[in-house]
């Protein structure tokens, strides 16, 4: 098949299910630029002409979250066949191509857990956890693309996702901890041409995928919460034309990134987080229905967390909860109490 054949007929999420064990390192020049197909789900599209943006996008981070898979898998095809044009330097990662396989949320670990080096604590049972190997991996993609960029150039990546649970805002961010940096303005309007009015700032280093970059690469990183899990094939792709359009218009560079923008509030969202509710034992218990949606709140004085040693009564009215979970080991993460800043 030559290369013209090879473009036309391409579907990224075909060739990822067909080369799940993964394959060797091939490339093509094309008239405006070179694609490398670094290894299963890896591909990274360098311009011809100079350009200063480096721009990863990851989708699949877990295997059910289908349409962020499908709106790169389209950019994809685009980009080979000349429907749309390449400006910027380019990393597309499918994150977890065996759960994708199975539309499962992951396989034998929470990938989105591995991050920031903590694959190396599941070293010696990577035969056991297949999410090893593939963190290990998608870090040094992500090490291998910036590594290419220059101290004045831009570092983005925009790590897509959608939601297990409802929540009272659809489509939310997380932007990670920054430590000594200050949220950058641009970003953060950004997530508004994104359809994402609902931002919430983390409050501590953590292993999602998102603040590898941000921490590791000084990237403007974040993780997008687009809407809700479908299957493939079900998803309405209209849900997602803000963030579809606005991705494009990123690697086409008709997107304005001015890191010198001013923020522009209109009626965004952010929420910090007040405090991190752990499981401390068998008795810890939330008094939340499984099913309740992110960023729903409580009047104070109500018992959010049941405990025999360290309860947690609402303090304030308005105070909300997300990523609520009765069903963690001890020591874990039960929820986050979040306020509107």
């Amino acid at each position: 098949m030559n290369i013209s054949e090879f473009c036309k007929t391409f579907n990224l999420l075909d060739f990822v299910r067909e080369h799940l064990e993964g394959h060797k390192p091939f490339s093509m020049a094309l008239e405006d630029f070179e694609v490398t197909f670094h290894d299963v789900g890896i591909i990274e599209f360098k311009p011809k002409k100079e350009s200063q943006q480096y721009l990863a996008l990851s989708a699949g981070v877990h295997g059910n979250e289908t349409a962020p898979m499908e709106i790169v898998s389209d950019m994809v095809h685009d980009l080979l066949n000349g429907q749309l044009a390449l400006k910027c330097h380019l990393l597309i990662m499918i994150g977890h191509p065996q759960a994708m396989l199975k539309e499962e949320r992951f396989i034998d670990f929470n990938l989105n857990r591995m991050f920031s080096g903590e694959w190396k604590q599941y070293w010696e049972q990577r035969d056991e956890i297949c999410e090893v190997e593939r963190a290990k991996r998608l870090e040094q993609a992500v090490s291998d693309f910036f590594a290419q960029s220059c101290a004045n150039d831009t570092r983005s990546h925009y790590d897509l996702h959608t939601a297990i649970r409802a929540s009272k805002y659809q489509k939310f961010a997380i932007y990670p901890y920054l430590d000594s940096r200050e949220h950058n303005p641009a970003v953060l309007n950004l997530m508004q041409d994104f359809g994402v009015n609902t931002i919430l700032l983390y409050h501590k280093p953590s292993t999602v995928f998102s603040y590898h970059s941000s921490s590791n690469f000084k990237a403007d990183s974040i993780t997008v919460e687009l809407g809700k899990v479908k299957p493939f094939g079900a998803n309405n792709r209209d849900d997602f034309a803000d963030a579809e359009k606005t991705l494009r218009a990123l690697v086409d560079s008709s997107y304005s990134y001015d890191h010198s923008s001013r923020y522009k509030t209109n009626g965004q969202r952010l929420f910090k987080v007040k405090r991190e509710l752990v499981r401390i034992s068998d008795d810890s218990h939330l008094n939340v229905d499984d099913d309740l949606a992110n960023f729903s709140s409580f009047d104070k004085g109500f018992e959010l967390l049941s405990d025999p040693e360290e309860p947690y009564i609402v303090e304030n009215d308005g105070e909300a909860i997300v990523f609520p979970n009765n069903n963690v080991p001890i020591g874990q993460r039960m929820a986050l109490v979040v306020e509107e800043v």
